[in-house]
C-alpha cells in the first residue's frame, strides 16, 4: 500500500503547486476535471435506497462501454468526456 500511498500524495502535490505559468494551470484544470469526470462515472454506478425502495444507478460508464469495461476502461472514458467538451 505503500506504493498507492506514495501516489496519492504526488498527484495532490501536483494539483495544489502555485501556477507559474499558462501551461501549468492548463495542466493542472485538465488533471482536475478528469478526476472531477472519473469520479462521476463512478457514482453514476452506486445504487441508493430512499425510503426503502431500491433506485437502481444510471451507470453511464455500462452504457457507453458495454458490459465487462474494466477500470482502465472508466479512465479512458474519463479524459475522453473532457477533452470531447472542449477542455483540451
Amino acid at each position: 500500500m505503500g506504493s498507492l500511498d506514495k501516489r496519492i500524495e504526488c498527484l495532490e502535490q501536483r494539483i495544489w503547486l502555485p501556477e507559474k505559468d499558462k501551461a501549468a494551470a492548463l495542466q493542472t484544470a485538465l488533471i482536475r476535471d478528469i478526476l472531477d469526470e472519473f469520479a462521476s462515472l463512478k457514482a453514476s454506478r452506486a445504487v441508493h435506497y430512499r425510503g426503502g425502495k431500491r433506485i437502481e444507478p444510471e451507470d453511464i460508464p455500462g452504457k457507453v462501454l458495454g458490459p465487462g469495461y474494466t477500470t482502465k476502461d472508466v479512465w479512458e472514458l474519463a479524459r475522453r468526456r473532457v477533452f470531447e467538451r472542449g477542455r483540451g
